[in-house]
């Protein structure tokens, strides 16, 4: 679900990721994973959620295969170590913050405020959804949170290096 696969012209495969617009917003309530009941857990969403779900071909093909397994974990440490480190992404996420800044305060139709926006890298709030009401995880607290709980996980902690 939400990604797209593509076959470059040298016969490797691409995942292409979208529709990732509630990747920073707090579940509500549990959502099925499929094959037995996994609940999302915002930060907490098991690297592993949904790898016995047949419904989910991609992942339950490639995880079922022990070496590929590993090699993803692998991935998911480096992960967590070298990209989700707020120094790191910090600097850069503020960056892209002030490019965009001026458009989106100019934007009219747009779903949230100007101050949401300018607090959504720090800042975590509260307050009224399309839907009710809805707490939004600032990227920091996402980074911080989602790095502490992957390098703790313990397929991923028992790894060797």
């Amino acid at each position: 679900s939400d990604y797209s696969i593509y076959e470059d012209e040298k016969g490797r495969f691409h995942i292409i990721p979208h529709d990732a617009n509630e990747t920073f917003a707090i579940p509500e309530r549990p959502r099925g994973g499929g094959g037995g009941g996994d609940a999302v857990k915002g930060v907490e969403l098991d690297p592993l959620v949904a790898a016995n779900d047949p419904a989910k071909a991609l992942l339950n093909k490639m995880l079922a295969v022990p070496a590929l397994k590993t090699r993803y974990l692998k991935y998911v440490r480096t992960m967590a170590e070298q990209s989700l480190d707020w120094k790191k992404l910090g600097p850069i996420a503020q960056q892209y913050q002030a490019l965009i800044a001026a458009d989106l305060k100019a934007d009219t139709r747009k779903l949230d405020s100007y101050e949401d926006f300018t607090k959504s890298l720090t800042v975590d709030t509260e307050g009224q959804g399309f839907r009710g009401p809805q707490r939004n995880i600032s990227l920091k607290s996402f980074v911080e949170q989602r790095r502490a709980y992957l390098l703790e996980y313990p397929e991923i902690k028992n790894l060797a290096r």
